[in-house]
């Protein structure tokens, strides 16, 4: 009838239509469900590895990390040699780490240690200038009781053009200056030397031909121009600031090495002693460094120190 051959008509366009549907379409279902099992199947094995079925951990870490495991591997990461051990795992045979794993810790603490030692500069630098300007502000803001002002007669004056043989670098401004010291107990000493100062305190005391300086009480040996000392307190010199950015980068550079190898071992453990590296170049520079450098040119500088019985030529700060 005319019913059934509708029907018949209807239903062969269904068929022809699904077999002319892409195959892309009915394959993704399948698809899905892989990825899914797929997934499934690997947090299933980490969750037996955590659980304690040793031979179940895909990876050196994972074994160390289950919980009841230890690596027995003698070479390259064996599966099969992730054997279970007692609870802690740390004594005797049961050790969590194996012999590599131990050299390969101390390899990369050597290697902190190594870039470490580098890049200590840095902060080597860093702590011996703050100390510089530390005392520089101590000297302009302590109490007479602390620290004596004086006014040096400058005797002579000079500018050495360079520093090597040829004349070449930074020009250097020197003064020969007398002043009269006072200590505590009320005595008096004629100081008579040489200093160094900077550009500014050299033009300035060459036309007064005097110079203001600060020493402290019963060292008058350690005296520093004022204008110099103003100067430390509320900047770096040039000099100071080309030092620092060089030992920036020496030090950026030992950070990335130290990064790169340290985490090429497998073993964190060397970022210890490279941080100590840096903390031991501060503590060196602020509390070695610094005095000795003090103490050396205290030491080798021209200055003459003679008694006297009262101030006569040079009038003595209070």
């Amino acid at each position: 009838s005319a019913t059934a051959a509708c029907a018949w008509s209807s239903s062969s366009a269904r068929r022809r239509r699904s077999a002319d549907r892409p195959m892309s379409s009915m394959r993704m279902p399948a698809l899905i469900v892989w990825v899914v099992t797929t997934m499934l199947s690997a947090g299933i094995a980490r969750a037996t590895c955590a659980d304690g079925n040793c031979s179940m951990c895909a990876t050196p870490g994972e074994c160390i990390g289950a919980a009841g495991c230890a690596d027995r591997s003698p070479g390259d990461y064996d599966a099969a040699r992730c054997e279970p051990c007692s609870s802690d795992c740390s004594d005797g045979d049961d050790a969590l780490m194996s012999d590599l794993d131990l050299g390969s810790c101390g390899e990369s603490m050597a290697i902190g240690a190594g870039t470490g030692l580098f890049g200590c500069i840095l902060p080597l630098v860093l702590s011996c200038c703050w100390r510089r300007r530390r005392q520089a502000k101590w000297m302009l803001s302590a109490s007479a009781s602390e620290v004596q002002r004086a006014t040096a007669a400058v005797k002579k004056s000079w500018v050495d053009a360079g520093t090597d043989a040829d004349g070449a670098g930074a020009p250097t401004y020197h003064l020969q200056i007398e002043f009269l010291a006072k200590h505590s107990d009320g005595s008096a000493y004629a100081v008579a030397g040489e200093t160094s100062v900077l550009a500014e305190t050299y033009k300035k005391a060459d036309e007064l031909k005097q110079l203001e300086v600060l020493y402290p009480m019963n060292h008058e040996r350690d005296f520093r121009a004022i204008g110099d000392l103003e100067k430390e307190a509320s900047r770096l010199s040039i000099g100071e600031n080309t030092q620092i950015c060089f030992f920036m980068c020496c030090c950026g550079m030992a950070l990335v090495i130290c990064i790169v190898a340290v985490s090429g071992t497998g073993c964190y453990l060397g970022f210890g002693p490279f941080v100590l590296m840096l903390l031991v170049g501060a503590l060196v520079g602020y509390f070695v460094v610094y005095p000795c450098a003090r103490r050396t040119k205290r030491a080798t500088a021209p200055i003459s120190v003679t008694p006297c019985a009262a101030p006569l030529a040079v009038k003595v700060g209070s």
